[in-house]
């Protein structure tokens, strides 16, 4: 089993998500809801429960703060929800980096996927509306890698 460290987007950009993300990323859609990657893959699953004190020191250190989608954006082959001011998560991103390492990526992007294609430009985007939401905690889903059952939540983690 292995684990994801995320933020899950609200209810009104998970409505907005859900007919992109049903039918241009089904491996994604049927195993977590929309959200912002941290890490994945992150921690074995089987660590998730000792490693909870370690994160929520490190949450407890970082005020709640706000994130504005209101662009999409291509990446290698996908289309995404991008923040406008990336900063924030950033700076969480790079505060879990320190202790864990090993499971950063230097040229992490925060972005919320809606859609997998050879061709990302080919999947049909609606007028993008702007959402903006309080991040005031991450979850930590645990599951399998292969495609049979969804990643369930194991922590969730308050900022602040």
């Amino acid at each position: 089993m292995e684990s994801a460290l995320l933020i899950i987007a609200p209810k009104p950009v998970q409505a907005f998500a859900y007919p992109l993300r049903e039918e241009y990323d089904p491996k994604s859609f049927a195993k977590v809801p929309a959200h912002i990657t941290l890490f994945y893959p992150f921690v074995p699953a089987a660590l998730a429960e000792e490693e909870g004190g370690k994160l929520e020191s490190i949450c407890g250190k970082i005020s709640p703060f706000e994130v504005i989608l209101d662009r999409y954006i291509t990446l290698d082959d996908a289309v995404a929800l991008a923040p406008a001011e990336p900063a924030p998560i950033l700076a969480l991103y790079q505060a879990l980096a320190k202790t864990y390492p090993d499971y950063a990526r230097a040229d992490y992007r925060p972005h919320l996927t809606l859609g997998r294609a050879s061709d990302p430009s080919t999947i049909p985007l609606p007028e993008l509306p702007s959402f903006s939401f309080r991040v005031e905690k991450l979850h930590l889903y645990v599951g399998l890698p292969d495609d049979v059952a969804p990643f369930i939540p194991r922590l969730t983690l308050l900022l602040g």
